[in-house]
């Protein structure tokens, strides 16, 4: 780092009108349950008014990005001093949020029209293809099976409840279920939950959400008011001015909220504010809403046939279903970064937020000094060709860290990010009893068990929600370019085999290469698919004063 670079002074973040913006929006809904409402409004110019009647009682109740920083802020303070009355008082705080489809918003207000964004003006329907979903109608995955939001039943709003407390949440959106209900609009409700059994972990088993990244700005004037906290130290720069936690990247809002500074080839500079088109866009933002639908079995199944190939090659003597499927995501299930801990999975590290997601990809690592605590974990080496992390996995597909890409340097990874505000849906997939597992004939008794034992059939997976102010450049760019490549960001790797779609690739079958001990390296294929699209949308996230003032006017 440049001594110049070393006498700036931190960067001068903006302030953000927290009163107007969305709380899914910033800091973004990060609750272990929540109450999908799907909302499609009848062609009637009557239930039209009464809709429009009750979204300007609703606008009063949509949580604000301050009643939302406010909430988390109090979560946290719990947590660290385990306070009964603090935990109490916000276990049954409801966060509500609300976005609208092209097609809902044109019904509302004729300046939906001007929105520029070919992505959300079409629709996700239309640009399934495009995210390599098959293009076969009746073939799963395809628009036409879809349980939500397929042809001709697109959604025109949905609402997103959020709590900490499950009956709390249930509570809330069945009120606002009957109150939609008795302006005649067409409703129904989609449940999602964290996992019981393993908190923040998606239905494969791996921890999500880890590599989020931080956003950029104030929630007022007063020094140090930062809508994402900062845990290195001052003393530590440029990497303070760089980073929330250890490794959380710090991403201008512009990236995520309409109106504010974007990013610049230089993430430590804003770059120009995000557009506006029309201006009652400022403070708003664009929701993806995907419903995937994961086959646990299929995906275990394939990682033990695959490790079992991998075991007759030189160098691979360690592979294992989880050795491999580490790989493939880039952590260990508990979260440990593959970069870190090469060998074997590390629980605590894991789970420990200053250490869990810092590490780089074409550098080594080296130990920062921090507000508190610290990190004395083994620190990554630099693995530029991913003989450990490989150049297809999950992590490094959809955030490159200082890498560069096909799309030039560090900063391209920047402009890129998404805020995911998503959860699991369907019960855990229930495994067979220590006792019984002892005593059955193998693993493949092991995952028929799992089949048989099944009251969900195979549904359960991810409602993925992801917050940025461009579809076309964050959630497609990614899905499209980058995931379901078998050459981007960067050479040589595959695809993502995780949620890389086979209909993107030319043969139907996503592939990937790996490294053995001694860089011997091997090929992994995927002929069938573990992630599949069962609905969606796209939606317009407004402003509180754009809600009532514009839409509901």
């Amino acid at each position: 780092m440049s001594s110049a670079r070393l006498a700036l002074p931190p960067p001068e973040e903006p302030v953000l009108e927290m009163d107007e913006i969305q709380g899914i929006v910033v800091p973004g809904f990060f609750k272990p349950h929540q109450t999908l409402v799907y909302i499609r409004i009848p062609e009637s110019r009557e239930v039209l008014n009464h809709f429009k009647t009750l979204l300007r009682s609703l606008a009063d109740e949509i949580s604000t990005a301050q009643q939302t920083l406010d909430d988390r802020r109090e979560h946290r303070k719990a947590a660290r001093d385990k306070g009964a009355t603090t935990e109490s008082a916000t276990k049954k705080t409801v966060l509500v949020a609300i976005g609208f489809s092209s097609a809902g918003l044109g019904r509302l207000t004729p300046g939906a029209a001007e929105i520029a964004s070919d992505a959300f003006q079409a629709g996700l329907t239309a640009r399934s293809a495009l995210l390599g979903d098959p293009t076969t109608a009746g073939m799963e995955g395809h628009p036409t099976t879809w349980k939500v939001g397929g042809p001709g039943k697109e959604l025109d709003a949905m609402l997103v409840v959020a709590g900490t407390d499950r009956k709390a949440v249930t509570s809330r959106a069945g009120a606002l279920r009957a109150r939609l209900e008795q302006a005649r609009v067409a409703v129904d409700t989609q449940l999602g939950d964290i996992r019981p059994d393993m908190p923040g972990h998606e239905q494969f088993g791996f921890d999500d959400g880890v590599s989020q990244p931080g956003i950029r700005g104030r929630a007022s004037s007063k020094a140090g008011d930062f809508i994402t906290e900062r845990y290195v130290s001052p003393a530590q720069s440029p990497e303070s001015w760089l980073y929330g936690y250890p490794g959380q990247d710090l991403v201008w809002p512009g990236e995520f909220v309409l109106g504010y500074p974007s990013t610049s080839p230089d993430p430590y500079l804003p770059g120009p504010n995000s557009s506006l088109e029309p201006a009652w866009t400022r403070n708003g933002s664009f929701l993806v809403y995907r419903r995937l639908r994961q086959r646990v079995v299929l995906f275990w199944r394939t990682m033990e046939e695959q490790a079992e190939k991998l075991q007759a090659l030189p160098g691979f003597d360690a592979a294992s279903a989880e050795w491999l499927a580490a790989r493939l995501v880039g952590r260990w299930p508990s979260g440990a970064p593959v970069s870190r801990v090469p060998q074997a999975d590390n629980a605590k590290l894991g789970s420990d937020r200053l250490a869990n997601n810092y590490f780089l990809f074409d550098s080594p690592s080296t130990a920062l000094k921090l507000v508190h605590g610290r990190d004395s974990y083994l620190q990554a080496k630099a693995d530029p060709v991913g003989t450990t992390c490989p150049l297809a996995a999950h992590i490094r597909k959809v955030n490159t860290r200082d890498s560069s890409s096909d799309m030039g340097a560090r900063s391209s990874t920047y402009d890129r990010r998404i805020l995911r505000v998503g959860v699991p849906f369907g019960k855990p997939l229930e495994l067979m009893p220590p006792k019984k597992r002892s005593e059955s004939g193998g693993k493949s008794e092991l995952w028929d068990y799992a089949l048989r034992n099944d009251p969900e059939k195979g549904n359960r997976g991810l409602l993925f929600l992801s917050i940025q102010s461009s579809i076309e450049d964050q959630f497609e760019f990614l899905q499209a370019r980058w995931i379901n490549d078998d050459s981007r960001p960067k050479m040589p790797g595959g695809n993502d085999m995780i949620v890389g779609q086979n209909a993107a690739t030319a043969d139907g079958v996503r592939r990937c290469a790996i490294f053995g001990s001694g860089l011997e390296q091997a090929r992994i294929d995927a002929v069938r698919q573990w992630v599949i699209p069962t609905g969606g949308g796209y939606f317009f996230v407004p402003s509180i004063s754009a809600l009532r003032n514009v839409i509901a006017a």
